[in-house]
This record gives C-alpha cells, structure tokens and sequence, in this order.
C-alpha cells in the first residue's frame, strides 16, 4: 500500500499508561487499524510507569502479537509522572511526526 504522507514520513504515536491494563488492547487495534488502513509508517510507543495491574505484560502480548516493529516498549521501573512519560517516549520516537495521547481515551 502506497504512503499517503509525504516520501519518508513516519508517525510516532506516544501512550504513557499506568492501571490501563483493560483500556490498552483496545486503543492499540484501534491505532493499528487507522494507520494500516492509511498506509503511514508508524511506531507505538507504549510508556508504562511500573503499573501494578499488569499493563505491562499486556503490552507485551500486543508487540507479540501486532511485532516489535509496530508496538515498542519503553517502560519505566516506577510511577514517575505524564510529562516526563512524554518526554521519555520523544527520547524513544523515531518518527518526524510524534502523537501524543491518553490510553483511556
């Protein structure tokens, strides 16, 4: 499927979670299916602040499941705040377009 951003264009999506072990399945199919369906490259970044609900082993699941080059893990060991969970996941993002968004939404 052809790009419908310009040549070399990738999107870099940011989900910092903490406790959103029911929310992220959802959220990440949802990305998946738009941006497949639009044909941009793109990565997931998923920044989980050491949830004690299991969101992390969920999110292992997804890149098992959607591949490493789709869904990334960038976990931090304890809960350390949404702004610097952004600015982690920038440090991470390979993308020149960086999205930035809630996992429960």
């Amino acid at each position: 499927m052809a790009s419908t951003g310009a040549q070399g264009d990738k999107y870099s999506v940011l989900l910092p979670t903490y406790n959103e072990r029911d929310n992220l399945p959802l959220i990440v199919w949802l990305l998946l299916r738009y941006l497949d369906q639009s044909g941009f490259a793109y990565e997931i970044i998923v920044i989980d602040d050491g949830s004690p609900d299991g969101t992390l082993e969920v999110a292992k699941q997804l890149e098992q499941i959607y591949g490493s080059d789709k869904i990334l893990l960038r976990p931090r060991a304890k809960k350390l705040g949404l702004g610097t969970a952004y600015i982690h996941g920038m440090q991470h993002a390979t993308g020149n377009f960086i999205f930035i968004m809630d996992a429960d939404l």
